[in-house]
C-alpha cells in the first residue's frame, strides 16, 4: 500500500508529532510505501525510516536560513512560508503562529505553500490512502484540492479547541472536513465531539485510540528508589499555565511544606515558550528542576527513574506520556480529563492511574478562579495520598498491561478502519 502522512506542524517536537513519526514507522516495519508533508524551521531535521520520501514546507522570517535548510538538498524544489510554525495550540513548545492571528494573505500563503508540497508527494507516490493529522486548516485543504483521493483526518483534540477559537477559519473548515472518506478520534468522548462540530456522517467516525513505542519505554534497565531516598517526581510536556504547571508547582510547595509528606524531587522536562511560566522556571525551589526539551530516548530514560509521573493538564486529546509512563515503571497522576479513564480503562490491564477532579472551567483549557484553588487542594490531597501508598509499599503494584496498545497494533487497526 502507497501512504502518504501530512502535518502543518513539526514532526518530532510534540506529541500528536510523535503520533504521526510513529504511524510512519510502524507502516514501515509493515512494509509499505511512504512519504510525508511536514512544515519546520530550515533549521529542522526530520527522522523517517530509509526510503520515507519527505516534501517540507518551511516556515521562516529570513530566506538567507533556506539557503543551509538541512531538508533542502533532497528536494528539487521545496515550498516557504514567511512566518513561524503555525501551531494546534497557541503555546508550543517552540516559536509559533497562531491559527487566529493568521491574516487572510496568510492564509493563502499557507494553502499555496501546502497544496504545492503535496501536489508533489501525490505526484510522485500516488497514495491509495493519505492520512491527515489534526481535523483543521491544513486537512480541510487537502480534501478541496485533492476530492478524487481517499483521505483520511485524525483528531488529536487540540483541533476542535481551535473550531471553537477561530472565527477566521471556522466556516472555510467545516465543510471539507464533513466530507473526509474517515475522520478519527482518540476516545468515545471525542468522537462525540467530531460528530457534533463537523455534522460528519457518524459512520465515517471511527475511535482509532493511541499506541507507545514499546522498545523505547519499558522498564529494562529501570532504576529503583533506594530507602530513604527522596521519591522521585516527574512532569513531561508544554511548560505552560493550560497544562496546569503552576498549580502543580503551587501543591508541591505546600506539601514540601508539610513534614508529614515525604521527602520529593521533582524533575521536569518540555519546552517554554509561556514568558510568565520562564519567569517561575527561574525562581524554582531547590527540590524542582528543569531540563528543558529533550528527545525521546531521553524521556525514557527520565521515566525509568521516575516513581510518580504528574500530568496536571486541563486539555488534552489521548496524552501518550501517561501510557509511556505506565510502560516505564512510574505510577500517573492526571486530571480526569474527559475520555481518558474509560480509554485506559478498556485498552490498559489493571491500570494503576490515579486521577485528580477535574476543575471547574472559565474556558476549554483555563479554569475559574475558584476552579484553580480547588484543583490545588486536590492535586495536595490525591499527591500526599500517592506518595505516601507508595513510600508505604503498596505502590506501584504489579505493572499494568499495556501490550494491546503499541504503534503497530495502532497501525494495523487504522488501516482497517480506512482500507
Amino acid at each position: 500500500m502507497k501512504i502518504l502522512s501530512i502535518t502543518a506542524q513539526k514532526p518530532h517536537s510534540t506529541g500528536s508529532g510523535t503520533y504521526m513519526t510513529e504511524l510512519v514507522k510502524a507502516f514501515d516495519r509493515m512494509g509499505h510505501s511512504q512519504a510525508v508533508v511536514c512544515g519546520i524551521f530550515p533549521d529542522d531535521t526530520v527522522e523517517f525510516p530509509e526510503g520515507v520520501s519527505c516534501y517540507p514546507v518551511f516556515f521562516t522570517e529570513k530566506k538567507a536560513d533556506l539557503l543551509a535548510a538541512p531538508c533542502k538538498a533532497s528536494q528539487a524544489r521545496f515550498s516557504a512560508l514567511p512566518f513561524p510554525v503555525v501551531g494546534m495550540s497557541d503555546i508550543m513548545p517552540y516559536t509559533s503562529t497562531r491559527y487566529r492571528d493568521l491574516t487572510p494573505d496568510m492564509i493563502a500563503q499557507f494553502e499555496e505553500a501546502f497544496i504545492d508540497a503535496a501536489g508533489r508527494a501525490i505526484a510522485d507516490l500516488d497514495p491509495d490512502l493519505i492520512i491527515c493529522h489534526h481535523l483543521f486548516l491544513l486537512t480541510a485543504l487537502i480534501r478541496k484540492h485533492f476530492p478524487e483521493r481517499r483521505i483520511a483526518g485524525i483528531s488529536h483534540g487540540t483541533d476542535l479547541r481551535q473550531m471553537i477559537n477561530c472565527d477566521n477559519l471556522r466556516d472555510t473548515v467545516r465543510p471539507y472536513i464533513k466530507d473526509l472518506d474517515s475522520a478519527l478520534a482518540l476516545h468515545e468522548e471525542q468522537r462525540d465531539q467530531i460528530i457534533e462540530i463537523f455534522g460528519i456522517d457518524e459512520n465515517r467516525v471511527s475511535v482509532i485510540g493511541s499506541g507507545y513505542n514499546n522498545n523505547l519505554f519499558n522498564t529494562e534497565g529501570r532504576t529503583e528508589r533506594k530507602g530513604g531516598e527522596p521519591l522521585r517526581l516527574a512532569y513531561a510536556g508544554k511548560i505552560s499555565r493550560p497544562k496546569g504547571v503552576p498549580e502543580m508547582l503551587a501543591a508541591l510547595e505546600r506539601l514540601a511544606a508539610d513534614s508529614n509528606v515525604p521527602a520529593f524531587e521533582l524533575t521536569m522536562a518540555g519546552g517554554c515558550q509561556d514568558e510568565v511560566m520562564k519567569m517561575k522556571l527561574e525562581e524554582l525551589p531547590a527540590w524542582a528542576e528543569w531540563l528543558g526539551q529533550i528527545p525521546q530516548p531521553a524521556l525514557a530514560e527520565l521515566l525509568r527513574r521516575t516513581d510518580i509521573f504528574i500530568l496536571p493538564s486541563y486539555f488534552e486529546g489521548l496524552p501518550l506520556v501517561l501510557i509511556e509512563a505506565m510502560s516505564a515503571g512510574a505510577v500517573p497522576v492526571s486530571t480526569d480529563l474527559p475520555g481518558i479513564r474509560s480509554w485506559i480503562s478498556a485498552n490498559v490491564g489493571g491500570s494503576n492511574a490515579v486521577f485528580v477532579p477535574m476543575p471547574q472551567m472559565k474556558s476549554i483549557d483555563e479554569p475559574s478562579d475558584s476552579g484553580r484553588s480547588a484543583f490545588i487542594n486536590d492535586l495536595v490531597s490525591v499527591l500526599r495520598d500517592t506518595m505516601t501508598a507508595f513510600t508505604s509499599g503498596t505502590l506501584p503494584g504489579p505493572l499494568p498491561d499495556t501490550t494491546a496498545i503499541t504503534w503497530d497494533g495502532l497501525a494495523s487497526r487504522l488501516l482497517s478502519i480506512c482500507s
